[in-house]
């Protein structure tokens, strides 16, 4: 048996190479197991001596979507059958393992290898600064148990040293919260801070102004791993009405209505940096309304973006920013609203319509 390539190490749930095998044997049992667990056992017969197992991430998919990152080992043994008068013998020739961390990804990231960027990089597309203002939540993600600590810069020049929280993850990865509030100092000016965890480095910019933000979104980005998004721009809602009607009792009557609340928001101005990694907003399939009753951050609704604009180019004066419709993931649309009593939007509006 010889293996013309084979998956190892630590690659990317898109990126796993095929399993290519040449063999002059009968057949070639392949398993593959994860954790305790056997998700793919079969017999596979060559053709012209070769055998080829594609499309390995549709397996490995459901179980890395999961639990982000795991550990896999594929078995691979050579069988030769020969057939008796009444019976089939069956002959083991040759066995080989392969082991495999596979990482979630949706994203195609070429010329760095998986490993190289899990040990460089926080689990998100946003490669630069993120802008952020006090009183905002902000989460990082990262593979490994490295312990992170930032560094709080202030408009008077001083800086000072915190350690990060950590409030998820597992032997794995880790989540820690690096929300602006915990690095704030009475009576200084937190201009920015700086994330490090091992060689990795994220940079958030205060924004001092501290615009209103509606809607305030967490979803699930290209690795898997949840990010909020704070849109700075209009946001509205534009009910739509289904009414259909019919003569009863010789009465003209709306015998179904049915409600679909669409909003609609705008990120406002982006940089260049941040509008790359705003698109995984629209091309993520897990999105939720963040609410934020007394200054504390509750996940809301599920909802279902239905469209959205993100056109950029590359003049100089464009200040990319990009705008979007949203409605309920749910069927009932009515949502009574207990936190904003009297108003006709919903509680994303925050301080905006006071």
């Amino acid at each position: 048996m010889t293996i013309k390539s084979a998956p190892s190490g630590t690659c990317f749930l898109e990126n796993i190479r095929d399993l290519d095998i040449l063999t002059s044997m009968s057949r070639v049992l392949i398993t593959i197991t994860i954790g305790d667990s056997t998700v793919y056992d079969e017999y596979l017969y060559p053709a012209d001596g070769e055998i080829v197992l594609a499309d390995l991430a549709d397996i490995f998919r459901p179980y890395a979507r999961q639990q982000l990152i795991i550990d896999a080992v594929i078995t691979v043994i050579e069988q030769k059958v020969s057939s008796g008068d009444d019976s089939e013998e069956v002959t083991q020739s040759d066995k080989k393992a392969f082991k495999l961390k596979v990482l979630y990804a949706t994203v195609d990231i070429p010329d760095i290898d998986c490993q190289e960027f899990t040990d460089h990089h926080f689990l998100t597309l946003l490669q630069d600064a993120k802008t952020t203002s006090l009183g905002r939540l902000e989460y990082l993600h990262y593979l490994g148990t490295d312990q992170a600590t930032v560094t709080a810069h202030f408009a008077d020049g001083s800086k000072q040293l915190f350690t990060a929280e950590v409030v998820g993850g597992n032997g794995k990865y880790t989540t820690i919260d690096v929300s602006p509030s915990k690095f704030a100092v009475k009576d200084k000016v937190l201009t920015f801070f700086d994330v490090t965890a091992g060689e990795r480095l994220q940079t958030f910019i205060i924004d001092l102004e501290q615009p209103d933000v509606a809607p305030i979104l967490l979803f699930s980005n290209s690795f898997g791993c949840q990010e909020l998004i704070y849109c700075t721009g209009k946001h509205e809602v534009a009910p739509e009405y289904i009414r259909d009607t019919a003569v009863i009792g010789g009465k003209t009557v709306n015998y179904r209505i049915t409600e679909k609340r669409i909003f609609k928001g705008d990120t406002g101005p982006l940089t260049t940096a941040m509008a790359n990694w705003a698109d995984d907003l629209f091309r993520s399939d897990e999105v939720y309304i963040v609410n934020i009753y007394g200054g504390e951050a509750v996940v809301g609704k599920q909802v279902t973006i239905s469209d959205s604009k993100s056109d950029n180019d590359n003049l100089p004066d464009t200040i990319p920013r990009f705008t979007f419709s949203y409605a309920y993931s749910q069927r009932q649309h009515n949502v009574l609203n207990m936190h904003r009593a009297g108003r006709i939007f919903d509680n994303t509006f925050d301080n905006t319509f006071n």
